[in-house]
């Protein structure tokens, strides 16, 4: 409602129109009870008193505007922003019980800016710590939509939290592919390969009940008992390899030279007898090979020194490549310096290369492939040995180095545990990759040292 018609002044206030309705009523019904008692009715009458009522109607408007309606106005806009800015006012024009409204106005926005002021420093303070912790935080409704995620959680699960925003719990389990074991309390992330510990903690949250999981990754602490264990379960078999290989060696070497004698005296006077003394010659030797290869395994010493790295892999091949010849399998060298120095034993270390390529060859199909790989970066020599055989079982490749595991018929499973063993001791670290009909990949990580010297 404006002033008049043709007004660009501003609307008058609800309190406004409802006063000036309330005047031009009165005013009209004044008029009408003179007329009905005093006057009698004419036109001259009706055309007073409409100017009179039109005269009234606009002075009584201004009247209204200049002393009611601009003054709330006035105060609803100085309310209004400093609501929004939380800053006083700080504008002067308003007097009375007005200007004393604006200034508690002014001073509950002082009080609430400070108080803002506090509560967003506390809330920086306590997000900077949820964001600090290495434990993950997860925050799920009981509707099952994800609420929250902290830095740690993200870390661990390699993602974004705005990925899963309002995403539901359950799909965030099923694509990480957590199993939870018989406690409830560890979960095996079988995607990111982790293991984890959770807690869950029923909270609150505007009146609606959530869960917040705390998730400690313990994969470290996990594979260092695994390691201290086997290393314990290592040193109790070598201790007893040794002792059954150093029993078991004087009646093989008294075995092997009976063998030998017979096979002279016997050998000519019956063919059936030369061949089973042949046959039982050629397995006492693989009996006195495996009890070697255990006081080998039980009982390793390593001499270290400067020696090329590389050189040793082009032995270890020129050796391969004798028995892969027959087999029609290609053993291919790419390397990229000629020269990689490393603290190593020759003996040790060609041992544990050819270990790896009969390993591969025995995987391979006829004409097929090995491809071997050397190079160094910053402070490492990379060794990889890539086969294209059957590969190995998803569920065997995290056995591949305990002692005694093989897929091979016939073999005795210390090959690559020996690998593993050999490459440790010179600091260095083997790993496997295979894919079940496509191949294997062992990779090996040795330290370089200074210049070699000869």
């Amino acid at each position: 409602m404006r002033l008049w018609p043709f007004s660009k002044a501003e609307s008058h206030t609800s309190v406004g129109i409802k006063t000036l309705v309330f005047s031009i009523s009165l005013v009209v019904a004044v008029e009408f009870f003179i007329y009905i008692a005093f006057f009698p009715p004419s036109l001259v009458y009706w055309i007073i008193i409409a100017a009179l009522d039109f005269v009234v109607y606009f002075v009584s408007a201004i009247f209204v505007f200049q002393f009611l309606d601009r003054p709330l106005i006035s105060l609803m806009n100085r309310v209004r922003r400093t609501i929004l800015t939380l800053k006083p006012a700080r504008v002067f024009g308003l007097t009375g019980e007005l200007g004393d409204i604006l200034k508690e106005v002014d001073r509950l926005a002082e009080t609430l800016n400070r108080e803002r002021g506090g509560l967003l420093e506390t809330y920086n303070e306590y997000k900077n710590i949820v964001e600090s912790l290495e434990e993950g935080l997860i925050i799920a409704m009981d509707t099952g939509e994800i609420l929250m995620m902290n830095g740690g959680a993200e870390k661990i699960f390699s993602t974004r939290r705005s990925e899963w925003k309002n995403k539901k719990f359950n799909d965030f389990l099923r694509f990480y592919g957590i199993i939870f074991d018989e406690t409830k309390r560890v979960i095996l992330a079988k995607k990111i390969g982790k293991r984890l510990v959770v807690r869950e903690v029923p909270m609150e949250l505007s009146n609606k009940f959530a869960t917040l999981y705390v998730l400690n990754d313990v994969t470290e602490v996990s594979n260092l008992e695994n390691a201290l264990t086997r290393a314990e379960n290592l040193a109790l078999l070598g201790k007893m390899t040794a002792s059954v290989a150093h029993e078991i060696k004087t009646p093989i070497a008294s075995l092997k030279l009976s063998v030998q004698l017979l096979k002279r005296q016997l050998g000519n006077v019956d063919p059936d007898v030369a061949e089973t003394l042949e046959v039982l010659d050629k397995e006492v030797r693989r009996v006195e090979e495996r009890s070697r290869g255990f006081l080998e395994f039980s009982n390793p010493h390593f001499e270290l020194k400067p020696i090329n790295i590389v050189d040793v892999v082009k032995e270890s091949v020129k050796l391969a490549r004798i028995r892969a010849r027959d087999r029609k399998i290609e053993i291919e060298l790419n390397q990229e310096e000629e020269t990689i120095p490393v603290l190593g034993d020759v003996n040790a270390l060609n041992s544990a290369f050819l270990n790896v390529l009969v390993n591969g060859m025995d995987a391979c199909k006829e004409k097929g492939k090995i491809e071997v790989k050397v190079r160094k970066d910053s402070n490492s020599a990379l060794l990889t040995f890539a086969d294209n055989g059957i590969g190995i079982p998803p569920d065997s490749v995290d056995y591949v180095f305990e002692p005694f595991f093989t897929l091979k018929r016939g073999g005795t499973g210390l090959g690559m545990s020996i690998v593993k063993r050999v490459i440790n001791s010179h600091g260095g670290k083997v790993n496997v990759k295979s894919v079940e009909g496509e191949g294997t990949v062992v990779e090996m990580q040795i330290p370089i040292v200074g210049d070699e010297d000869g």
